[in-house]
């Protein structure tokens, strides 16, 4: 009787801690309702900003092929010289669809950057290579090239 006891507990914990497994990796998927200026400001405290500019409307369309206005909010940051590789996007999505769409622009983006400096920018591509993240969460999307990118994606997620 003992035996059927401790058979019958350990099929529920195995089926809870199944539960909590799910729960737990789809947790990042759900729907935030953070104001994207204020998680883009979370995230950039955590990194230098000295080496990147601000991307207008033509900029992100120029090296994304995106079109901000598409966008709950978009914020690029991007180098200030052409021998940088240091970037930042934080974009809030409209329709949880568009991951797709900014995640294929952003390994499009990268894949370019790698290819510009392999060869001869040795610090840029091993950044490009060892630095980046891409994360989505929901609605949200960060892109980071810096070597604080853990950081900046620590910062992302408490935004959320």
């Amino acid at each position: 009787m003992n035996k059927l006891r401790i058979c019958a507990f350990l099929r529920w914990s195995a089926a809870i801690l199944a539960l909590i497994l799910i729960v737990n990796l789809c947790g990042g998927s759900g729907t935030s309702h953070a104001d994207p200026a204020q998680v883009f400001k979370a995230v950039s405290s955590e990194l230098d900003m000295d080496t990147m500019q601000e991307a207008d409307n033509q900029m992100v369309k120029r090296l994304y092929g995106l079109i901000p206005t598409d966008y709950e909010g978009l914020f690029l940051w991007y180098p200030t010289t052409n021998m940088g590789a240091e970037e930042l996007l934080v974009v809030k999505l409209k329709d949880p669809a568009q991951a797709e769409t900014v995640r294929t622009a952003v390994e499009k983006r990268l894949e370019s950057q790698k290819k510009s400096f392999d060869g001869y920018g040795v610090e840029q591509y091993e950044l490009l290579s060892n630095h980046s993240i891409l994360d989505v969460r929901g609605n949200f999307l960060l892109f980071v090239v810096n070597p604080k990118a853990e950081l900046a994606r620590e910062a992302f997620r408490k935004a959320l």
